[in-house]
């Protein structure tokens, strides 16, 4: 049993006062939850107190099956077998917007919030609990040592704030590291889809090379003519790190330099 929690990398959240506060943090509407990943229903159980429907995805088929007898079988909850990497979200969420809550497992809670952040039409908040270092990394200033792609991601689909830290000790096997409940307001993107796309691609490709000068970071981008006049074009000094710039720089990045994909 051990090697198949460690294989689905579960650590469950054993601590009630925790459950109870990542509840309180989500908005009285729309009274519908999508849990992702609820284990043994620590959460879900608070969950079904507070919102008349509660839909769960588990991808472990034992949890999946034991969790509505653990809770009571309780009318408003619908567990979903599946993975929440995989699964279909209009299918999820269909009958109106969500909010989503969950404990993500640190393996793959990443690709999962990139998953849901561009989805404003389906998701209204996200309180989500991840490693404190990704949290961080979601709330990262401009100019901050965190800031990467994927707070620009964050930036450009919601408005993110840590809530607080949770210690290893609340969850069963305990990790090794601390995690951090992280809450996202979903919204529109500020620009054309197509554009915040180029940033995001601008983005990627300078934050590979984050300890250079953004004229160097970006030299995969274009020759450095085309690079330099971007920037020019952007008001962007070329002498910047990538971290410097903040998520509406990027946007006028985009605009200025349209080229060629970034490989």
């Amino acid at each position: 049993m051990r090697r198949r929690r460690q294989r689905l990398g579960q650590h469950f959240l054993r601590d009630p006062a925790t459950a109870r506060a990542i509840v309180a943090a989500l908005a009285d509407t729309p009274p519908r939850v999508l849990e992702i990943g609820p284990g043994r229903g620590d959460l879900t159980g608070p969950l079904l107190g507070r919102f008349s429907r509660v839909r769960a995805v588990e991808l472990d088929d034992r949890l999946a099956a034991a969790l509505p007898g653990r809770l009571g079988n309780p009318a408003g909850l619908d567990v979903r077998h599946g993975d929440g990497l995989a699964l279909d979200l209009d299918g999820l969420a269909e009958g109106g917007q969500w909010q989503v809550a969950a404990n993500l497992p640190y393996s793959v809670g990443t690709p999962i919030l990139r998953r849901l952040l561009p989805r404003h039409d389906l998701f209204t908040v996200l309180v989500v609990m991840v490693q404190l270092e990704v949290a961080r990394r979601l709330v990262a200033p401009t100019g901050g040592a965190g800031r990467g792609l994927l707070t620009l991601e964050a930036e450009a689909h919601a408005g993110a704030e840590l809530l607080f830290t949770v210690p290893p000790r609340c969850f069963s096997p305990p990790p090794r590291v601390t995690s951090a409940v992280v809450r996202l307001h979903l919204h529109p993107p500020p620009a054309p889809p197509a554009t915040v796309e180029r940033a995001m691609e601008l983005a990627s490709a300078a934050f590979t090379h984050r300890r250079k000068k953004l004229g160097n970071a970006l030299a995969s981008v274009g020759s450095p003519l085309e690079v330099a006049a971007g920037l020019t074009v952007a008001g962007a000094d070329g002498n910047l790190r990538p971290q410097d710039l903040s998520l509406e720089l990027w946007l006028v990045l985009a605009e200025a330099l349209p080229g060629r994909r970034v490989p």
